[in-house]
């Protein structure tokens, strides 16, 4: 599929569809829509003290971070760069999964 091709095809989906389908490319994905806003939630996360906002920020966020990863995954599978980037980002995403699953069971469990 050539790039224009790709670019029409990208024209009629909304943010979120091409966000989860890997569409802005690896980089973009990983450090602008995944570790910038990232950073953003956890800086409200500090500043938010009501129990209630505090929960629904955590599951905005946990939404939004499960579509970031999916795209990053993908976003890594169509990278044409460096293997070493795509894996790399994937062992990213393997890793903050892991981490994002214990500190759930720690915040309901402990």
């Amino acid at each position: 599929m050539s790039k224009n091709e790709t670019n029409e095809n990208n024209m009629g989906k909304g943010f979120f569809n091409k966000l989860s389908n890997g569409d802005f490319g690896l980089a973009k994905t990983f450090w602008l829509y995944y570790m910038l806003v990232s950073v953003v939630f956890n800086i409200l996360a500090k500043i938010i003290v009501e129990p209630i906002f505090l929960i629904i920020i955590s599951i905005t966020f946990l939404a939004y971070a499960v579509t970031a990863m999916i795209g990053i995954w993908k976003s890594a599978n169509k990278y044409e760069g460096s293997k070493f980037w795509s894996v790399l980002a994937k062992i990213m995403i393997v890793i903050h999964s892991i981490i994002g699953i214990i500190s759930i069971l720690i915040a309901f469990f402990v």
